[in-house]
């Protein structure tokens, strides 16, 4: 909703704004590579309360600092299993042999698994409270439960993953770079936001016994 007071053109100039200085944040968060997790994390707050128009920054900052230690957990957790199979998968397609496209069938499938559990569990966590045994499960739940659009949302965020695989590729995007930096992932993760908002809402009412937007968090309690 605009605020009253402001144009169209400045409401429309500042979302923009804090869209590209999110993805910037996001970006910049994530250069540990460890830390990736934690930042999606926040990026998905940070989006949540831009849409809503709260302050978007400071609940980038507040979801990064609280959500730091278990995000990344997960992240450890997930992130060796899926670079285990992407890279086996990426193997069998370079050294392609007769009788091999089973097991890269399998291989990629079960990569695009984790990382749909992996996204899942970021945008429950950006929303939810949760162990990390929780945080797992409903992750793992709710991507089962809704594989068409949780397999869309990974795909599109983790896809920039695939040009350190192929060189060449990444050569033929590099004119595309400012659009990484600055817009893509605050793009995708808002899309992905809005695709889980219905699932989110039904989950938590049959699974969380909760109402939301309204509903506390999730209880560290079994």
């Amino acid at each position: 909703m605009k605020e009253k007071g402001k144009s169209t053109f400045y409401t429309v100039m500042e979302i923009g704004v804090q869209t590209v200085v999110l993805n910037l944040l996001f970006l910049l968060c994530s250069l540990p590579v460890i830390s990736v997790g934690a930042s999606l994390t926040a990026l998905y707050a940070g989006l949540r309360s831009m849409v809503k128009r709260e302050a978007c920054f400071r609940a980038f900052f507040k979801a990064l600092r609280t959500s730091f230690v278990r995000a990344t957990l997960v992240w450890l957790i997930l992130l060796p299993l899926t670079a285990l199979v992407l890279f086996n998968a990426v193997s069998i397609l370079y050294y392609y042999q007769p009788g091999a496209l089973l097991p890269l069938i399998l291989s990629v499938l079960f990569a695009v698994l984790l990382l749909g559990i992996t996204t899942t569990v970021f945008l429950f966590y950006s929303r939810f409270e949760g162990t990390l045994w929780q945080l797992l499960r409903y992750g793992g739940t709710l991507y089962l439960t809704y594989p068409l659009r949780t397999t869309l949302i990974a795909l599109l965020t983790w896809s920039p993953l695939s040009l350190f695989f192929f060189p060449a590729v990444a050569a033929l995007l590099l004119p595309l770079l400012p659009v990484f930096l600055f817009f893509y992932f605050s793009v995708v993760s808002t899309a992905a936001i809005w695709l889980m908002n219905h699932p989110f809402a039904q989950f938590a009412r049959d699974t969380l016994g909760m109402d939301i937007p309204t509903a506390p968090p999730v209880s560290d309690e079994e």
